[in-house]
């Protein structure tokens, strides 16, 4: 892994065995090398999600690609991350009224013919304004609408599809539309009928606690607000937590899920109060 990193986290969120922030805090670094045929493959993903190809093998070895990888049934990551979305993951997700993506990968040939060999989207749905990706040129080649908050629709101007105010509502056939404030302004959550949860950058997976996770340093906007955002999820049930940026939680009953929730906030109003 060289220096070209941008401190994005999308290895580490692939194999958290292998790679590790720097000392710098700016960036990744590996801890070690894989050393089984799993950790070989987990590598590997991890050097096709990289937004800057910082990463890679000394013999310049190459791979039949593992991306688009599907991680649940009818939900698939993209692969190919974008820096303009801060090397976030963006994923597609199958629907009987149509594919949508939810936010955005770089723009490639491959993934548009991808794409289109499974008929094509209907909708892209951002969570915020740091994962617009190349959103409208798959909006574009798809003829796609494109949905987004009001508060951080200056970030996608060509969006056609503009949420607003702060209640839950479905944004396409079988997606709900949470709007979770904090991380920015306009943050968005999409809730699908199996019950995962694409988070955005507000609600991770801890790969080392095996617990949910939020940080304050990780918000732009408000932290408060974001914790108020996080309180009133709990109001939803969801099995899965699926990050923009981070790793994806193990499938979860719903009041585990929501129980964690409510231990996560706790936790956080108690940092706020400083007791």
């Amino acid at each position: 892994m060289d220096d070209r990193c941008i401190g994005c986290g999308g290895a580490v969120s692939i194999a958290p065995a292998l790679f590790t922030l720097a000392s710098d805090g700016r960036r990744f670094v590996m801890t070690r090398q894989p050393a089984t045929e799993d950790e070989v493959r987990l590598a590997q993903l991890a050097a096709e999600v990289c937004p800057s190809r910082s990463i890679g093998t000394a013999s310049g070895a190459r791979w039949p690609r593992h991306h688009p990888l599907e991680i649940a049934p009818g939900v698939w990551r993209t692969g190919s991350n974008s820096p303009k979305a801060a090397g976030g993951n963006a994923f597609v997700v199958q629907g009987a009224a149509g594919n949508v993506l939810i936010d955005s990968p770089r723009f490639t040939s491959a993934l548009e013919a991808w794409i289109g060999s499974l008929g094509g989207l209907t909708a892209i749905l951002l969570t915020h304004r740091d994962d617009v990706g190349d959103a409208d040129r798959y909006a574009e080649a798809f003829g796609a609408q494109v949905a987004v908050h009001a508060a951080d629709a200056d970030a996608a101007p060509f969006a056609d599809r503009i949420l607003t105010g702060a209640d839950p509502r479905e944004v396409v056939p079988g997606v709900l539309a949470i709007p979770t404030p904090g991380h920015t302004e306009g943050h968005v959550m999409y809730l699908t009928q199996d019950g995962t949860l694409f988070t955005g950058d507000s609600l991770g997976w801890d790969p080392y606690r095996h617990d949910l996770g939020a940080e304050p340093y990780m918000c732009w906007y408000s932290w408060p607000v974001q914790v108020d955002s996080l309180e009133r999820l709990g109001r939803h049930a969801f099995t899965r937590v699926v990050p923009t940026h981070g790793t994806i939680s193990p499938t979860l009953e719903p009041d585990d899920m929501r129980r964690r929730l409510q231990a996560l906030v706790a936790r956080l109003r108690r940092d706020l109060a400083g007791t």
